[in-house]
């Protein structure tokens, strides 16, 4: 009877396993993390699990009961620190464990500040549970706090911190916020919301140094040669895919381990999901790596059916998702390089989609506070429907004809 083991305790990992037992595989299935914690949620890390909302054992998963009733091994604290795939083994630091299918789940890491008192105290980053932890320990003492990035995690702390009765600060290295991912106007709607609530946003800012005293920041320092006193920082500068294991193990890595449709390497008997895996998308026609819930779920599905002997192939549309105070942004498709866009809705009142094309047809879609048109545009572009700019900017145009029939 085969075995399974699996690298990574997080979302990729742990649905791996769940797929696993639904799809009928009956042997043996281990799953090694090196965190102390049950396989969770991660995006409460940066909404209410960091507001105190919920508690940890609210973001798991499952119970510890389910993996017992499922026979499904979890280890924790269980870093793998060598594999011989010649032989179809792991090694922790305590055991080797001999398997038939090998899963890397191993997610990313932080981008890390490299300058001097990058190891204080009170720089925070923010990537699991243990992270949020430390920020709960300090936050009686944290007035004034300094987030270093513009991007969604930074966004949605500064939501949170807000929420939490602190001043917070972004600083942003480009002219504007979210400037890699979405239009001007969404990131303008989004830094007047931010401000409203009473963040600071400065862009353009790229920070020089970090001022420190008894291994604790107490001011960030721009190359602008502005000094901004905090007690606070918290860095999302972006993640790095976590190879280094898989370089070693001799498979293909470039930004990413590098997997065909099936979630396979070039070892058939070695697989990966998620943070880690730059997959073969069938809908998009390419090699692509995702940082997102969805992409995670929907590659461990794709690797339980190559394991099990069935033809899931990685073909989901990728999509993602921001809360922020009351507003829900949810994004469907890639918008880099898009040629056009155009605004559906009213900005002023916060419910709009921003529709982004590429070479006349639509690429991509934004959305805030439109769910259910959102998932109109969400479904048409996983159907690969080709729509077509011009249908989009008629003023009559609606997006619940797309499937109507009446355009």
């Amino acid at each position: 009877m085969s075995k399974v083991i699996i690298i990574g305790g997080g979302h990729a990992g742990a649905n791996v396993a769940f797929s696993l037992r639904k799809d009928g595989f009956e042997g043996e299935i281990d799953i090694f993390s090196n965190e102390d914690f049950l396989p969770y949620h991660r995006p409460p890390l940066s909404k209410e699990f960091l507001k105190k909302n919920i508690e940890i054992e609210k973001i798991f998963f499952k119970p510890d009961s389910f993996y017992r009733e499922q026979n499904i091994t979890f280890h924790p604290n269980a870093s793998v620190v060598y594999i011989d795939t010649t032989v179809k083994e792991i090694s922790t630091h305590s055991s080797n464990y001999a398997f038939d299918y090998l899963v890397f789940a191993t997610g990313s890491s932080p981008r890390l500040l490299p300058m001097t008192n990058a190891d204080a105290k009170n720089l925070f980053y923010l990537r699991k549970i243990t992270d949020v932890l430390e920020i709960h320990s300090q936050l009686d003492s944290v007035k004034d706090i300094v987030l270093i990035g513009g991007g969604y995690i930074g966004l949605e702390v500064a939501s949170a911190m807000i929420e939490l009765g602190a001043n917070v600060t972004i600083l942003e290295a480009e002219e504007r916020i979210l400037k890699r991912v979405t239009s001007p106007e969404l990131s303008a709607f989004y830094q007047s919301i931010h401000e409203a609530k009473g963040v600071k946003v400065i862009c353009n800012s790229r920070v020089s140094g970090l001022l420190a005293e008894n291994q604790t920041i107490n001011c960030v320092e721009l190359e602008s040669g502005e000094k901004i006193p905090t007690d606070a920082v918290l860095a999302g500068i972006g993640a790095i895919p976590n190879t280094r294991l898989a370089e070693d193990a001799g498979l293909d890595c470039n930004n990413g381990i590098v997997t065909d449709q099936y979630c396979r390497t070039a070892n058939p008997y070695i697989l990966a999901a998620g943070d880690c895996a730059n997959s073969f998308n069938t809908l998009l026609n390419q090699n692509i790596r995702l940082e997102s819930v969805p992409n995670a779920l929907s590659q461990a599905k794709v690797v339980a059916s190559s394991i099990v002997g069935n033809e899931l192939y990685n073909k989901d549309l990728p999509w993602f998702w921001s809360d922020q105070y009351d507003l829900k942004l949810q994004m469907a498709g890639l918008s880099n390089g898009y040629d056009e866009s155009i605004i559906l809705g009213d900005i002023e009142a916060a419910e709009f989609i921003v529709c982004y094309g590429k070479a006349g047809y639509l690429a991509a879609v934004d959305s805030v506070n439109q769910s259910k048109q959102f998932m109109l545009f969400k479904r048409a572009l996983s159907n690969g429907f080709k729509l077509e700019m011009s249908l989009i900017k008629n003023k009559d145009f609606q997006p619940e004809s797309i499937f109507s029939g009446s355009n």
